[in-house]
């Protein structure tokens, strides 16, 4: 049954996933063995929260004393499952406990993201490689990225909603590369704040230690909040690099609805941070908001540049 067309974003991801659920045996099986009466094939929103809160208290995400767990998520379960209510923290959450193949995540974040119309990834643009603090041990498999503007043109904050699995044993922390401007960054989500480095001719990172150890296989999600300085200067781009490979990537840039630019381009770069774009495209904003969802990217930067 194909997703509605006519639906917004989360409705349709919601409609997507009901029918995923009900439709995939392996899928279908895990919540049937939570349901506690009256077993139906009738998707049980009961029995669905059941298999989040036991994968939540598997991972360590929530406490196993917190009894009431299951209970308590059954309306965020709800209003997921009917797209009035969904979030990109759930959506994470139940890809992860259902253990849904990378086909479907993909299906799912770009019926969320509001663009499933298949487009393609972008990939090994990068000129040349700016050294990295340590290997990468671990896959991007969903990245939601919210950039605000304020009145004046500068960046207020960026809010990032990021899944990684561990491609070997061990993996305890990762490395969150920006731009040398932010004044705080701030982890909501999954870990804290670690080590702060300066590296990659302009680049610095933060270590985000995450609450668990990660075995090869392993999933963690992870919100962080990074805020920026009062500036004089108005912002004109955003970038978003990617070494190793980033899935399911949703870029959105905010604007005042008070003071918007008068273009905007979506672009390709074959640089962290120097250099022109290699591609680029016009981007309308609706309602002060440019988007882009993507399938991939790797050995890239992706983002909006405008002019005011």
């Amino acid at each position: 049954m194909p997703v509605s067309e006519g639906l917004d974003g989360a409705q349709r991801c919601g409609e997507l996933l009901r029918e995923l659920l009900t439709t995939v045996p392996r899928y279908r099986r895990r919540w049937q063995t939570q349901v506690r009466r009256n077993r139906s094939d009738d998707l049980s929103q009961a029995a669905v929260a059941e298999v989040l809160a036991l994968h939540l208290w598997d991972t360590g995400e929530r406490d196993d004393g917190q009894t009431t767990l299951a209970r308590d998520l059954k309306d965020r379960v709800r209003r997921t499952l009917s797209g009035r209510g969904m979030s990109a923290q759930t959506l994470t959450w139940l890809i992860a406990a259902f253990d849904m193949t990378d086909q479907h995540a993909g299906r799912l974040w770009a019926a969320y993201s509001g663009d499933d119309s298949g487009q393609r990834g972008v990939a090994h643009t990068f000129r040349t490689v700016r050294p990295m603090i340590r290997p990468q041990r671990h896959r991007t498999i969903s990245l939601f990225e919210r950039y605000r503007i304020g009145a004046d043109g500068a960046l207020i904050d960026r809010h990032t909603w990021h899944t990684i699995i561990a491609v070997a044993d061990g993996v305890g922390s990762f490395v969150f590369n920006h731009e040398p401007l932010p004044v705080t960054v701030d982890v909501i989500l999954g870990g804290e704040v670690g080590q702060h480095y300066h590296y990659g001719g302009g680049l610095e990172s933060e270590e985000i230690v995450l609450n668990r150890t990660l075995r090869r296989g392993d999933t963690a999600a992870v919100e962080y909040l990074t805020t920026y300085p009062p500036c004089a200067a108005q912002l004109t781009e955003i970038r978003r690099p990617a070494r190793g490979r980033s899935e399911n990537v949703d870029i959105a840039v905010a604007f005042d609805t008070a003071h918007l630019p008068t273009a905007v381009w979506w672009c390709v770069w074959d640089d962290h941070l120097e250099n022109a774009p290699v591609r680029e495209e016009p981007a309308s904003p609706e309602d002060g908001v440019v988007h882009r969802f993507l399938p991939f990217i790797e050995q890239t930067a992706v983002g909006f540049r405008w002019q005011w």
